[in-house]
């Protein structure tokens, strides 16, 4: 005779080819669930080390950077607005800005890859940014650079 059971508590399917096998099945169950409650314990043991490490959210090497996402935020926004809109003294300084911010993020200890990662990203669209203002004000056309060189 042969019976299937899922036991979905334990994400475990069991399959008894025989009575005697129930017990069989009992214990594969049970070795599942020892197993689920390991894991669920090694995955609060890291939790609890983020939570206390000296980059985790206790610190402002976590708060920093979580703050700082809002530059990329509105930075990815801008995106949609016209370049006759961009402000190039400001989107310069936010280059300028970001280029120091990735230099102390790699040089300060414990190095802060979320802080880095952060001033990435907001390089990246800014720079982005700079171009589309270039771009519309005649800097990188190639008609701007054809009539210099007859001139």
């Amino acid at each position: 005779m042969i019976w299937v059971f899922y036991l979905f508590d334990f994400d475990f399917t069991c399959v008894i080819i025989s009575d005697s096998g129930l017990v069989l099945c009992w214990i594969f169950a049970s070795i599942a669930e020892v197993f689920k409650r390991i894991q669920l314990l090694a995955m609060a043991a890291t939790f609890r080390a983020f939570l206390n490490s000296p980059v985790g959210p206790k610190t402002t090497h976590f708060w920093g950077p979580v703050a700082n996402w809002g530059f990329v935020a509105a930075g990815l926004a801008d995106m949609q607005k016209p370049p006759e809109m961009i402000s190039r003294n400001m989107t310069g300084a936010m280059c300028v800005y970001s280029a120091l911010f990735m230099r102390f993020a790699w040089m300060v200890q414990p190095r802060n890859y979320l802080l880095l990662a952060c001033h990435v990203s907001n390089e990246t669209v800014q720079l982005y940014q700079l171009s589309r203002w270039a771009r519309s004000q005649g800097y990188l056309s190639p008609e701007k650079k054809e009539e210099a060189k007859s001139q």
